[in-house]
């Protein structure tokens, strides 16, 4: 079976990753630590592969978008910077809910070939 979720999660994680570095950059040390500290939550989530984890990872990244987007406005030295890390975090939002719903397409097939291989063999 074609796995599509798998490349969806990895892309997540890495730009999840990818945002917190930014954020650290940005922000400096210490405040950028403490920004990231939500964003550290669902990451054994994410590395087990657990959609539930990756469900409630994209309503916290919501929050950073809309941050950053207003920082973005509300600073214009800061404008570059602020609307790159948001479109970072949007992009992490898609790739989450993709990792999400092609999982559970991919179970449905599962299910469905599992189910059709038992009525088969009886």
């Amino acid at each position: 079976m074609n796995r599509l979720s798998e490349p969806a999660r990895l892309t997540a994680l890495v730009l999840h990753l990818s945002l917190m570095a930014g954020l650290i950059a940005w922000c400096g040390w210490l405040p950028g630590v403490l920004l990231c500290l939500p964003l550290l939550a669902p990451l054994p989530g994410l590395l087990r592969k657990r959609t539930y984890t990756a469900g409630w990872a994209t309503m916290l990244l919501v929050f950073y978008v809309g941050g950053l987007l207003a920082e973005g406005v509300a600073v214009p030295g800061r404008r570059t910077i602020g609307t790159l890390l948001s479109v970072l975090a949007a992009l992490d939002f898609v790739s989450l809910v993709l990792f999400v719903r092609l999982s559970a397409r991919e179970r449905q097939a599962l299910a469905a070939q599992t189910e059709s291989s038992a009525a088969a063999a009886s």
